[in-house]
């Protein structure tokens, strides 16, 4: 398992704004959150930029379930974990990372916030991890 620090996380995210399909420091979107942190720790997980039409229509988790075997759904989630939500629609179209004591950080049109998961629990489909870590050499 990865060692996410939170503090870490949340110090150098936190208040970017959002653009979509964003994937540097000058705007990201939830994907884009999900895949610059996965680097800052040496971790290159997949980027879904290209597979965005699919995420749309299908959702987010026949997507993580079909075509990446290298995500474990769990039910016992702890940083680093992606957090997949059904939003807008009822289709899962938006992610975020657990930080820890119930707080994740996703990239919303307000930019990257921090939330509690309490309250996004209707909207949560899923906790994911990625277990097929290949680290940069």
């Amino acid at each position: 398992m990865i060692p996410f620090i939170p503090e870490k996380i949340v110090k150098k995210y936190l208040g970017i704004p959002y653009k979509n399909r964003g994937r540097g420091m000058d705007g990201l979107d939830c994907w884009g959150l999900i895949v610059n942190v996965y680097k800052d720790y040496g971790v290159e997980v997949f980027d879904l930029e290209n597979y965005d039409a699919e995420w749309q229509r299908h959702g987010g988790n026949l997507i993580m379930d079909n075509y990446y075997e290298n995500w474990q759904k769990v039910t016992c989630y702890g940083p680093g974990d992606v957090v997949l939500m059904r939003y807008p629609r009822d289709v899962v179209g938006h992610a975020g990372i657990f930080l820890d004591r119930g707080m994740f950080i996703h990239a919303t049109r307000e930019g990257v916030v921090v939330s509690r998961v309490k309250d996004w629990l209707p909207k949560i489909f899923a906790f994911y991890r990625w277990t097929n870590i290949k680290t940069k050499t």
